[in-house]
């Protein structure tokens, strides 16, 4: 018997094939991912008093949507109703330069916020999310969903994954922005004498985040719930302590 002869065919070689150019096709039928998007996480840390008073107030609340904005011959993000919060990295800043150059949708929302006890120092994680011109609108609007799907996630104190590989962008734009991935990235463990501050959007920052949209009902809710929580708080101190 020939070697040729010995040599094992793999009866399911042409199916398989046959599957794989079809999915290479069906990929190839959309934009290429590495052209049109990006999605990603970054620090900030205040140069100012006055960004870390941001930070500690209404304007730091997680999943708050952030402006960039010229600042120091660089880029800065700015929060509603407040200056600069921070000036961004040399190489971040160059780079979301270089999109919005090119005309780039740039989103940045605030994904959690960071307290170090012994500085008194205020730091960031935001969310990053750029997509290109280029898309037609129907691929526009899913993009916006799937990044308003991304945003709510974090506020509600995940990290979800922001990258997406080429499969994952087609299933997303195929979806028109409902697919995401389910497991989540875990928040970097921080160092002794760091915790998070904040790493999710409570109802009390829902309140006080619509107040700033100009709901004057959610100004005066959010009052009350505060007061609510406060006077649960005393309650609770003289119930276990005084009485």
């Amino acid at each position: 018997m020939s070697q040729e002869s010995k040599r094992f065919v793999d009866p399911l070689g042409d199916y398989m094939r046959a599957a794989q150019e079809s999915s290479q096709q069906r990929l190839e039928a959309f934009p290429v991912v590495q052209e049109v998007y990006q999605g990603f996480y970054f620090v900030i840390e205040p140069h100012t008093k006055e960004g870390a008073n941001c930070l500690n107030s209404s304007g730091g609340i997680t999943g708050t949507q952030l402006t960039l904005g010229e600042a120091a011959g660089g880029l800065g993000l700015y929060a509603q109703n407040h200056g600069c919060i921070a000036l961004l990295d040399r190489d971040i800043s160059r780079e979301l330069s270089e999109l919005i150059s090119k005309d780039w949708t740039v989103q940045v929302v605030l994904a959690s916020t960071i307290f170090e006890f012994e500085t008194k120092d205020f730091s960031a994680n935001c969310a990053c999310f750029c997509y290109a011109p280029e898309l037609s609108e129907g691929h526009r609007q899913a993009m916006e969903a799937f990044i308003d799907n991304m945003v709510h996630r974090i506020g509600g104190g995940t990290k979800p994954r922001l990258s997406l590989t080429q499969d994952q962008f087609v299933k997303v734009l195929k979806s028109g922005g409902g697919w995401y991935l389910t497991k989540d990235e875990p928040w970097p463990k921080l160092p002794q004498g760091s915790i998070y501050f904040r790493r999710r959007k409570t109802v009390n920052d829902r309140l006080v985040g619509a107040a700033l949209k100009g709901n004057k009902g959610c100004v005066v809710t959010s009052w009350i719930a505060t007061v609510v929580i406060v006077a649960a708080i005393a309650l609770a101190i003289w119930f276990f302590f005084f009485r």
